[in-house]
Parts: C-alpha cells; sequence; structure tokens
C-alpha cells in the first residue's frame, strides 16, 4: 500500500502546474490499467490517487467546476469499482474517460504550451 503521507507531503511542495501534471499522468495510469486483468487491485490504488491529488490542489486553489466534476466521476467508479470491474463495456469506458480527462487536466497544466517549454 502506499505511503500517502509521503506522497502528499512531495505532491504539496510541487507548483500549481506540475501538481496538475502529476494528475494528468495519474488519469493516464487510470486509462492504462483499467485496460488490464490485473486492474482490479491497481485501479483502486489510482483512483484514490486521483482524488488525494484533486483534493490537495482544491485546497490551493479556487474552486474549479471542471475538477468538481472530475472529483464525482473518480468517487462513483471508486465506489462502485468492484461491479465495474466485472464490467467489460464499463472499465473500457472509465479507460476511454480517463483518457479524456488527462489530456483535458494536462492542457489546463500548461505544461505543454511553448512558454512553459522554453523555461
Amino acid at each position: 500500500m502506499p505511503n500517502w503521507s509521503t506522497i502528499e507531503a512531495n505532491f504539496s511542495h510541487l507548483p500549481h502546474a506540475q501538481q496538475l501534471g502529476e494528475l494528468a499522468a495519474t488519469l493516464a495510469r487510470l486509462n492504462s490499467w483499467s485496460q488490464k486483468s490485473a486492474s482490479q487491485e491497481v485501479v483502486p490504488v489510482l483512483l484514490e490517487e486521483s482524488l488525494l491529488y484533486l483534493s490537495l490542489i482544491q485546497r490551493e486553489t479556487p474552486i474549479n467546476s471542471e475538477l468538481d466534476q472530475l472529483q464525482g466521476l473518480l468517487q462513483g467508479w471508486k465506489q462502485n469499482w468492484l461491479n465495474i470491474w466485472k464490467n467489460s463495456n464499463e472499465t473500457a469506458n472509465i479507460a476511454a474517460v480517463a483518457s479524456t480527462w488527462s489530456q483535458r487536466v494536462l492542457a489546463m497544466s500548461g505544461l505543454l504550451t511553448s512558454e512553459s517549454m522554453t523555461a
């Protein structure tokens, strides 16, 4: 099991853009792992990590309705994971939605803009 307090401490010291980048990366891993047979154990950890990141981001920044929407989605997946895991259509849906959110959050971060890449 991950050491959540260490993860929280390390994450909290990152600049906001990098925090969003870490969240985007975790969502990309969620996309990947939700398509694998080993996902029953891994996906709940990725969901928990994503929710932790979101709570830390929201603690430091103004309310963002998009991130609130993502948080609700992740919480629903976490609560229903055992049922979702049994249905390949549902896991495929999670993969697709997580991929879309990963791209959205990465765009929010600004990490891929030309200015941030030259800094």
